[in-house]
């Protein structure tokens, strides 16, 4: 069974503050004061335009996608993360953004999200990595996320 998530994490203030400008994007809530924005494929279009410029070494990471995270930033720091794995094999890539300023970057690892999660000052808990503390693996893709979960 395989695993994917692509999307930006940020804070419930960033979130207020963008949620109105586009039509097709959604949070969930994720941890305190972190919330997680997956990408559906009606936001990738609606944000992208149909011009789409990929970011180096990223799946889906785009220069529209980028240009959104820096701006989220100039309010609380954003992550960009993305996943995906089958029968236990894939990478992660990540990226975090403060005052638009781009503060940590790892592409093509199995650690990058726990990484780029301790940036957004998440704690592990007992046994459990950053990943496992805010539940990222409670479903196995975007679409299980923006079907199963509250949106706020």
């Amino acid at each position: 069974m395989g695993y994917y998530f692509n999307g930006i994490l940020t804070s419930i203030e960033a979130w207020d503050a963008y949620k109105g400008k586009y039509y097709n994007i959604c949070a969930i809530e994720l941890y305190p004061n972190i919330i997680a924005i997956p990408i559906s494929d009606d936001f990738y279009d609606e944000i992208n335009k149909e011009q789409i410029t990929k970011v180096q070494d990223y799946e889906y990471l785009t220069d529209a996608l980028k240009q959104l995270c820096s701006d989220f930033s100039k309010i609380a720091r954003t992550a960009y993360i993305e996943a995906e794995y089958f029968g236990g094999v894939g990478t992660q890539n990540a990226i975090v953004w403060e005052a638009s300023d781009i503060i940590f970057e790892e592409t093509l690892s199995g650690n990058a999200i726990n990484k780029a999660l301790q940036q957004l000052c998440v704690t592990r808990t007992d046994d459990r990595d950053e990943f496992d503390t805010v539940q990222l693996g409670r479903h196995r893709s975007n679409e299980r996320w923006l079907k199963e979960e509250k949106h706020v």
